[in-house]
């Protein structure tokens, strides 16, 4: 694989990662190309490209393989735009790093005879800081065997850990890192800001919940981590939890607590769905809970 010289088109927070990884593993990175010059320029002097444009027209001839990593609304663009160009794709290889756009984005490319796929790496990136992919689970869509190898040899090299995904699969895999990645960052936010302390205190408390939690998920299942008000049928608890955040967007007027509440309402009607994964059924105090919490939900 180190015959391929590589464009990476797009310059934002995966790109920096997956360039260091390209680099590291000694493949060969001919170019970046950014809608932003500023962008292609940092990435590439980060890493000594020799090439950094806003243009695709200035991929070196030599290029024959097209690392797309722009933002997934914009990847059929991408590759439209690059298909038009005079060069001859015939054998060259596109891939795009989507974790919801499917590899027909790459159609107009896979016409001019170039062979497409894509490869969504499973972890976050919350920013340009670079972080270890290695290890990382990675899911490749593949439309034939020639691409397939070219992705399970290129996730060797990068020591990810591929797997083979449909792409009718892809959207919800995606959806589902979502649920437990942007979502508990996002329900962990709140949290700290219901604490509301400059001390240690939230830090230290929410540690331990969200850790114990986590690793009773993954040793147990998820329906036999569950714990809490709902778990227990503490019908008490979530009244309580409800009033005391009416009277403070009372006081308030806060409008993010107001969403807070909404949400509040919405999970815990939700886990009455684990309540019955975990035990079979609801018991009465369940019950209450639900019919209590239906008559909230926005």
């Amino acid at each position: 694989m180190r015959k391929n010289k590589i464009a990476v088109i797009g310059a934002g927070k995966l790109a920096y990662s997956l360039t260091q990884a390209l680099i590291k593993s000694g493949f060969d990175v001919q170019a970046v190309i950014s809608s932003k010059l500023n962008s292609a320029k940092s990435l590439a002097k980060k890493f000594s490209i020799p090439t950094y444009s806003t243009s695709l027209d200035k991929i070196p001839d030599k290029v024959n393989s097209y690392f797309i990593t722009v933002p997934d609304g914009v990847i059929k663009n991408v590759a439209d735009k690059l298909s038009k160009l005079k060069r001859d794709f015939t054998d060259n290889f596109c891939v795009h790093f989507s974790g919801v756009e499917n590899v027909s984005a790459l159609s107009s490319l896979k016409n001019k005879g170039c062979i497409v796929g894509s490869l969504h790496i499973v972890r976050p990136f919350p920013s340009k800081e670079i972080v270890d992919i290695k290890n990382s689970p990675a899911s490749i869509e593949a439309g034939n065997k020639q691409v397939k190898d070219f992705l399970n040899k290129l996730c060797n090299k990068l020591k990810l850990r591929a797997h083979p995904i449909n792409s009718d699969e892809k959207v919800f895999q995606h959806l589902a890192a979502v649920h437990s990645s942007n979502f508990l960052v996002g329900n962990l936010y709140n949290a700290f800001s219901l604490m509301d302390s400059k001390s240690n205190l939230p830090k230290d408390i929410l540690r331990k919940t969200t850790l114990s939690a986590l690793n009773n998920v993954f040793e147990l299942s998820p329906a036999k981590a569950l714990s809490g008000p709902v778990d227990r049928g503490d019908v008490y608890a979530i009244k309580k939890h409800i009033e005391e955040l009416d009277r403070k967007i009372k006081i308030t007027k806060n409008h993010r607590l107001k969403l807070l509440r909404k949400n509040y309402i919405l999970q815990s009607y939700l886990l009455l769905d684990i309540v019955k994964a975990k035990y079979g059924k609801l018991n009465k105090s369940h019950t209450e809970i639900e019919n209590y919490l239906r008559k909230l939900l926005p």
